[in-house]
């Protein structure tokens, strides 16, 4: 049975202030909470129909609380339109970062990406090109916000998202020679460049682009050709398409 004060917390996590002060977020849906179960992010508490949960082996639920509920019970608690079998409520993790873990590999930065839609489907598909690490501005949309949750399809229990100052990060980013790219509109044909199996790519606000104040740092501006009339490209799909390109590269031997 679900407890008034937990319907009421799970309730409250819909809004970043009770995220932040309980150090707890939520996961729903019997995919995304699988994912969680399978991870190593901690479950507070794991809710769940005996049907749900007799899909798994005992060891794998040995968690802090476990509640067995009706579906009725579940509709109640769910901020789902079409709830599920299960909720879990998970600990925040702490997300420690060295700045020298970026060489060798590809990371995305995200600057002030704020629809959690567009953030969750650039986690989703950060993770099915292998990239481990998004850096984002303060501005960016929260990670742990259900609707983000939801869009990764359970990639945020593979992909590490860091919150940061761009600025500072990009001045410590010029000491590891590391190229930085950028998607703007003026930049050069990306299927005409020679990209590399390092960096950073840099996506830009939803409706200005990157900021001005960053611009400095972009050593390497790219465009995606367009072949017809429209103004620009979602900023989820042209990360697709440019990560796409590397990746190509890469496998290609180009």
């Amino acid at each position: 049975m679900i407890s008034k004060n937990k319907i009421k917390q799970i309730k409250s996590l819909s809004q970043k202030k009770s995220r932040s002060k309980n150090k707890l977020f939520l996961v729903e849906g019997n995919k995304l909470v699988t994912e969680v179960i399978h991870s190593e992010i901690e479950i507070e508490y794991l809710i769940g129909t005996k049907d749900f949960l007799s899909s798994f082996k005992s060891e794998e639920l040995e968690l802090n609380e476990l509640i067995e509920a009706s579906q009725e019970e579940i509709n109640k608690a769910s901020l789902l339109q079409n709830p599920q079998q299960s909720i879990a409520v998970c600990r925040i993790p702490n997300q420690d970062f060295n700045i020298n873990s970026l060489t060798g590999r590809l990371t995305l930065c995200l600057d002030t990406v704020q629809d959690p839609g567009n953030l969750g489907t650039i986690i989703r598909i950060a993770d099915w090109f292998g990239i481990e690490t998004i850096i984002a501005s303060p501005e960016t949309a929260d990670l742990f916000n259900p609707k983000v949750i939801q869009a990764t399809m359970g990639a945020f229990c593979r992909v590490q998202v860091i919150y940061t100052d761009l600025n500072s990060l990009f001045r410590e980013i010029k000491t590891l020679n590391l190229p930085v790219f950028g998607a703007f509109m003026n930049g050069e044909n990306i299927f005409n460049e020679e990209l590399p199996y390092e960096g950073v790519i840099v996506m830009g606000n939803e409706g200005n682009g990157i900021s001005k104040g960053l611009e400095p740092f972009i050593n390497h501006k790219l465009h995606i050709p367009g072949y017809k009339t429209s103004e620009s490209l979602n900023v989820s799909v042209a990360t697709a398409i440019i990560c796409s390109e590397f990746r190509r590269q890469v496998l290609s031997g180009k």
